[in-house]
């Protein structure tokens, strides 16, 4: 690993404090400004389709993984991998083309290289959440084409509180598996001095499910069995599923006119299980009614970060802002509680961005740079990846105009990648980007928005270098060395309309991708007792599925759309009917499908809102997947019926208390998730209940 490394600019207004959220008005939402862009944007006023979650909706919707939280919003799902793992998909990409940053800056652990580890980044104190879907590689880096998720909290202050000190505690306990969070935060400044204090404590059983945990039928028909192979098995809860996790953080800030600077420090030790699944190594070789070995992960990150804003530091800039963060990552697979696999990642994540004044044509502007520099190992019987030296350097710039009722958006980003991994040869590729945008607004409340991006991707480490087997996926993975730069060109059409009658939201993309890089199921397998790869498995023998990275190809295309009606308004409250549904459709230019795809899923809610209480009903309805790929499963089509309700007391000036239940799949289904590895092992919980009192102060 080189040890030099270069600040970087980040493509982010500022990250300062989140804006109050007026729930009662969907307008109000849409006019907040995005942080994640690199220039001062309104959502109604940006190019790119965001989602933002905010105050007591983010409140109502936080779930134990990042994925879980956003899984219900338009475009996005959970690759989940039991409950201790959510890794967020956007529209049908997760991985490195989906990223998951924290303030800005990425997490630098190992949920890339695998489904089974989860990110280290915790949004439990998230002050917001932004989704950019689409393209967003000129801003982040390390080809993020199906979007970025940004957490955003107030571990840095920029900015001194009113009060000496406040904070909030929340408390949740979940019936579906006895899960119970604890958690508190508190902040407070003085003068120039401003300080974070943040914990939280969760922990949960074996999760109950609808029935049984394998559909035996389904996972027999993927591994072309035989009809009398004994499969392990269990009904009403997904065994090895509990989980236990805790996380600190302390930060603190010099704030004064100039500017400011501040560092934070966060600690995560996060302990779960891996759901126990069929033709898994068996604890006793001689009895095949014994359980499979319990594979657990035991990650423990401890994060540093830098953050600094100075005002006016140039005659042509408005700001210059730099962010620096370094990882320490280690996570341990553990195999019937002794110790196997262990990953580790350290190194830097550095941004720095130079807002210009107003020069030539255009009205904003950022110039910045992003480098990483890590060093990744694995060590164990199962370090499938060799260890590597990843360094990557960008520059990008983001430019502006506004002329009338038209905004345009220009963009471009180089990137120089270099993975050095010991033993093998170098592997360097440079993905160069760019961008160009138009937003008309027709009316003073709707507008149109026309985009087209190239952007393009450097393979990951375990794409190029993987070869061995993996018992917490099941599978034995195989990379490929000699993959190029996929090149993604991503054209979309978005129309905002609004009236006091309507809101409504609709998006149509189509992407072309050249070299796209897929996990493909070849259907050989791996003979653990021969040590080879056959073309069948000798029942008699342990076998695991091979997957082997290659490239084709492909075209993703989908849209999104959203429609609220307001039914009724009195002195007893308002209500309103929200119509949604989202689609992709992945495919390789030679006919065959993407796997692990989500399926058509449309529905609609009612929500109810008076001055203290609010409530909703949400009913999804998800399709059948029938294009889930080479030698993968179909799933099945389910109903999904959520409810919320919460209820505010208003304690005077000095406190706010919030009472809140989530009720989740009150039809209790046996819900099969395509876009998961393990569909044909661990379903998605059953009818659960959360309830849960939060303390602001």
């Amino acid at each position: 690993m080189h040890k030099s490394f270069t600040l970087l600019l980040v493509p982010f207004a500022s990250v300062g404090h989140a804006a109050d959220v007026n729930k009662a008005s969907k307008s109000i939402m849409l006019d907040k400004i995005v942080v994640s862009s690199p220039l001062p944007q309104s959502a109604s006023d940006t190019a790119l389709p965001v989602t933002i979650l905010s105050g007591e909706e983010l409140r109502l919707k936080a779930g134990s993984t990042i994925g879980d939280t956003l899984k219900n919003e338009l475009g996005i799902h959970s690759q989940s991998f039991g409950p201790g793992v959510g890794q967020p998909v956007i529209r049908g990409q997760t991985g490195s083309r989906a990223q998951v940053l924290q303030n800005g800056l990425g997490s630098l652990d190992a949920a890339s290289i695998s489904p089974d580890h989860a990110n280290s980044t915790e949004g439990f104190w998230a002050e917001r959440i932004e989704v950019l879907k689409g393209p967003a590689t000129l801003l982040y880096g390390g080809g993020a084409i199906g979007g970025v998720v940004n957490v955003i909290d107030n571990r840095i202050p920029d900015r001194v509180p009113d009060k000496l000190i406040e904070g909030a505690a929340e408390q949740r306990y979940n019936f579906v598996n006895e899960g119970k969070t604890t958690a508190f935060k508190l902040e407070g400044g003085k003068d120039f001095f401003a300080w974070h204090l943040d914990g939280m404590f969760r922990e949960s059983i074996d999760m109950q499910i609808p029935g049984l945990a394998v559909d035996e039928s389904a996972e027999a028909e993927s591994h072309d069995d035989h009809d009398d192979e004994d499969t392990f098995n269990s009904r009403g809860r997904l065994l090895n599923s509990n989980t236990r996790a805790r996380t600190g953080t302390v930060g603190f800030s010099f704030v004064g006119d100039p500017g400011f600077i501040g560092f934070s420090i966060n600690h995560l030790d996060n302990n779960y299980g891996v759901p126990l699944g069929a033709h898994a190594h068996h604890e006793d070789e001689g009895d095949e009614d014994a359980m499979p070995e319990r594979v657990r992960i035991d990650l423990k990150q401890t994060r540093y970060d830098m953050k600094s804003e100075i005002k006016d530091p140039v005659w042509f800039a408005d700001s210059l802002r730099i962010r620096l963060g370094y990882n320490d990552y280690q996570h341990t697979e553990l195999e019937n509680g002794e110790k196997g696999t262990v990953y580790t990642n350290t190194g830097f994540d550095s941004r720095l961005e130079l807002i210009q004044k107003p020069w030539l044509l255009f009205d904003h502007g950022v110039v910045g740079v992003q480098t990483k520099n890590s060093e990744f190992e694995a060590k164990g019987d199962e370090a499938v990846v060799p260890r590597s030296d990843i360094d990557s350097f960008g520059f990008f710039t983001v430019q502006d105009i506004h002329a009338g009722p038209m905004t345009y958006e220009f963009g471009a980003r180089v990137e120089q990648q270099f993975i050095d991994p010991d033993g093998q040869k170098q592997s360097s590729h440079t993905p160069v980007s760019g961008s160009a945008s138009a937003l008309w607004h027709f009316t003073d409340q709707d507008s149109v928005r026309l985009s087209f991006t190239h952007a393009q991707r450097a393979p990951d480490v375990q794409e190029l270098f993987s070869n061995g087997p993996h018992l917490a996926t099941n599978s034995f993975d195989i990379g490929n060395a000699g993959l190029e730069v996929e090149a993604a060109n991503n054209l979309e059409l978005g129309l905002h309309f609004e009236r006091d009658w309507v809101h409504a939201d609709f998006n149509l993309y189509h992407n072309w991708v050249n070299n796209y890089i897929a996990q493909i199921r070849t259907g050989e397998f791996f003979d653990e007792d021969h040590g080879e790869i056959e073309d069948e498995c000798d029942h008699d023998h342990e076998c695991l599925p091979v997957f082997r990275a290659q490239q084709r190809d492909a075209i993703l295309k989908g849209f999104e759309a959203q429609v609220t009606f307001p039914l009724l308004e009195t002195r007893y409250g308002q209500l309103d009917s929200q119509f949604f549904g989202d689609y992709v459709r992945g495919q390789f230019t030679d006919g065959r499908d993407i796997p692990r795809m989500p399926p058509l899923r449309y529905g609609m809610q009612l929500s109810w809102e008076h001055t203290a209480w609010a409530a909703n009903v949400r009913i999804t309805r998800a399709e059948r997947q029938e294009n889930p790929g080479d030698n993968e499963t179909e799933t099945p089509s389910y109903w999904l019926l959520n409810s919320t309700a919460n209820y505010r007391i208003n304690a005077g000036d000095t406190a706010d208390l919030l009472l809140f239940v989530k009720a989740s799949n009150l039809l209790n289904q046996d819900i099969r998730n395509s876009v998961s590895y393990l569909r044909n092992i661990a379903p998605e919980a059953g009818r659960a209940v959360e309830l849960g009192i939060r303390v602001a102060f």
